[in-house]
């Protein structure tokens, strides 16, 4: 059977076991994270101290994946896949474990959760730097918006069954239905032909040389440069969801668990139609104004929730949220895979993911702040204020700094 269309990164045999083997595996991420967070708010009563266990997880990747994005280049990356979707599995049990067994203080919650973020920093950059070598760089655009349908469409079906586990039997089976999940993702990365094979020798030059020449190539290019300085700007303040919906939940829906967890449901909604989008046109989003305007919209969406009480309001702003978010992070990756040369992808990517996931760290500790001091309803509003002010001075440089920072930006 052949795929076209939407569907043609489907006629690599490769890439399907790949993508099938991702669908309970992310159902069972997006079970664990919504659990955790919840959990967490549950048992501290504090928006900061949730904040922090965001810095927890994500701190590992701000430290280690740039070193990692070498690593990935000097060994296999089907062989570092196993090592990390077996690594998850066993967190999973760990945290399981802790919670069932009544040890689940909280600060045993925020060392698995750096754990957690530890395995992430070298998961990420690998796998998205083996989709070219699973697809091809014709299909790349495709092969990351359907892996983005799939993941979106976990963040929908994940909170929401967390949340009726929460609420019919606890968070305990939350995290043992995330260990088990693993199984097929694991079973479709052994079926798969394609090692990833490095592309940098282990024995030639050194560890950190290659890191710099890394940083320096991105650096030195300003397609890449550019969509990075975009990406660190939205990445920190757009995508704290864990941190901000639980407490938007409680204290301005007044909702319970399944409030929460219908939020979430809301906002991997929005994404999913966005990556169903993408899979379709995303080939046709060309100009080079598409990152800075989505930021825009995303900082205005953000501010919206200050004035949205209603359930019918607050649920198309969040769909919104969703569906912004996911165009922008597509088209960020896409601009950066296709301007990579090979033996630069590892690294590139480790930057990208520093900046995706390594960012959160200061946007969870931000928003928890601020919503310890001002409420629930102030999380969304005060990123997407910073969102919108930094937006509007990248367009105010680049417009009327031309010279270094106009050319640095390459924006306009």
């Amino acid at each position: 059977m052949k795929f076209k269309g939407t569907f043609i990164s489907l006629n690599h045999r490769d890439f399907r076991y790949f993508l099938s083997g991702q669908i309970l595996s992310l159902m069972g991420t997006m079970i664990q994270n919504t659990a955790l967070s919840w959990y967490v708010y549950k048992i501290t009563d504090s928006p900061f101290l949730l904040g922090l266990i965001g810095v927890f997880q994500y701190a590992p990747v701000l430290l280690i994946t740039l070193l990692s994005g070498v690593i990935v280049e000097r060994y296999p990356k089907k062989k570092i896949l196993l090592i990390t979707q077996v690594s998850y599995m066993l967190q999973a049990f760990a945290l399981s474990f802790v919670v069932y067994t009544g040890e689940s203080k909280y600060w045993t919650l925020a060392v698995l959760a750096a754990v957690n973020g530890t395995i992430t920093s070298f998961d990420m950059p690998t796998r998205q730097s083996f989709f070219i070598e699973l697809v091809g760089k014709s299909d790349l655009p495709n092969a990351i918006s359907l892996n983005s349908t799939v993941f979106n469409m976990s963040r929908i079906v994940g909170p929401a069954v967390a949340g009726m586990l929460m609420d019919s039997f606890g968070v305990f089976q939350c995290f043992l239905v995330n260990a088990f999940s693993f199984i097929p993702v694991i079973y479709g990365i052994i079926k798969i032909r394609a090692r990833g094979n490095p592309v940098i020798e282990k024995k030639g030059s050194g560890l950190f040389k290659d890191l710099k020449d890394g940083i320096l190539y991105t650096i030195n290019n300003r397609i890449l440069i550019s969509t990075m300085f975009v990406l660190a700007i939205v990445c920190t303040f757009a995508f704290n969801s864990n941190v901000i919906v639980p407490v938007f939940a409680r204290e301005v829906m007044n909702g319970n668990s399944r409030v929460y967890s219908l939020l979430l449901s809301l906002i991997g909604l929005g994404s999913l139609i966005g990556a169903i989008f993408m899979a379709g046109h995303g080939g046709r989003l060309r100009s080079k104004y598409h990152l800075i305007v989505n930021s825009f919209i995303i900082a205005i969406l953000q501010m919206i929730t200050l004035f949205t009480k209603d359930f019918v309001s607050v649920s198309l702003v969040f769909i919104s949220i969703g569906f912004f978010n996911l165009t922008f992070l597509n088209k960020a990756n896409t601009t950066l895979q296709f301007n990579t040369d090979d033996e630069y992808r590892g690294r590139v990517m480790s930057i990208y993911s520093l900046l995706n996931i390594g960012s959160t760290p200061l946007g969870s500790a931000f928003s928890g702040m601020i919503m310890e001091k001002f409420g629930g309803e102030f999380g969304f509003f005060s990123c997407g204020l910073i969102i919108f002010l930094a937006a509007a001075a990248i367009v105010i440089f680049a417009r009327f700094g031309r010279g270094h920072t106009g050319s640095f930006l390459g924006i306009f």
